[in-house]
Order: C-alpha cells, then sequence, then structure tokens
C-alpha cells in the first residue's frame, strides 16, 4: 500500500455533522445513523456533483491527540457545485483546494483502522509532510463496508 500524492481542487459538501471520538462513533453508530440520515434526505440536496459520499474528519489543534480518546467533528455528505441552498438541520463544509497523499483501503471497513494507522504511523512520519488537521475518505460504488471486496479512498492533506 503506497500512498499517491497529487493534487485537488476545491470541493463543496453538504450534509449532516457529529462530534464524537472513534470508540464512542464505533459503540454508538454515529456514523451509521448520519450516513442512513443523509442517504434518507439526500434528495433535498440540490446541485449535487457526482454520486459519491464523503465522510470528512475535523481533528483538534491538540498535543497528543489521539481519535480514539478525543472527540473530533465528522461530516459526511455529498459533493455540490454551490453552497447556496442548504437544507434545514444540514450543515456546509469546503474541502480546500491543495496537495493530498490519497491511498484506497481495500477490505471490511472493520479494518480501516490498519490504513489509517500505516498513513499517520508509518508514512506521514516517513515522508517529509505534515498534514493539514483533517482527512476524508470518498465512498463510491466500491465502497461495500462489510465485504471483503471493500474501498474506500482515503485522502489526507500534506503540506512541508
Amino acid at each position: 500500500m503506497e500512498p499517491t500524492v497529487l493534487s485537488r481542487e476545491e470541493t463543496n459538501v453538504i450534509g449532516f455533522t457529529f462530534t464524537a471520538n472513534v470508540t464512542e462513533d464505533f459503540e454508538q453508530k454515529h456514523s451509521a445513523s448520519t450516513t442512513e440520515a443523509l442517504r434518507a434526505r439526500k434528495s433535498e440536496i440540490h446541485n449535487q456533483v457526482g454520486k459519491g459520499e464523503y465522510l470528512i474528519q475535523i481533528y483538534p489543534d491538540k498535543d497528543g491527540f489521539d481519535a480514539a480518546v478525543d472527540p473530533f467533528t465528522t461530516l459526511i455528505g455529498v459533493a455540490v457545485s454551490s453552497l447556496t441552498d442548504v437544507p434545514e438541520g444540514m450543515v456546509s463544509h469546503t474541502i480546500p483546494a491543495g496537495t493530498f497523499a490519497k491511498v484506497t483501503h481495500k477490505g471490511p471497513e472493520t479494518n480501516l483502522g490498519e490504513t489509517y494507522d500505516f498513513l499517520y504511523g508509518s508514512w506521514l512520519c516517513e515522508s517529509g509532510y505534515d498534514y493539514a488537521g483533517f482527512d476524508f475518505e470518498y465512498w463510491d460504488e466500491r465502497y461495500k463496508p462489510d465485504q471483503e471486496n471493500n474501498e474506500i479512498d482515503i485522502y489526507v492533506p500534506l503540506f512541508k
């Protein structure tokens, strides 16, 4: 598994948000219920671009941050061409343009932590890059969370 370093243009996203750590999310199924809520109301979101979904994780600027213990903000949504019409109860967010490391996680979502550990624990430390306090996943037709043939693209913003 070797990340690709690439440039991305700005992406506008509309969806739902929650704050929790990874342990709370897993135990209380925040991501699953938020994804269900998004899919139930997706037709209310105008100007959608593409069919995929984004899971954006915004981490606090905290020394020794540990996602298993420390809460962070998660937004699950869809890309849009304009943020002018945000449905009630939803939020908007812009993923800034920039340089990103992209890696594709392959296998059940329950093994996703191994891919994040590799990205943040090994590759990022050796790459000479720093990260910008958030990352995101892109889910498309390959997203089959409980199956062996599941694939999730993970993007980590980079700077020198």
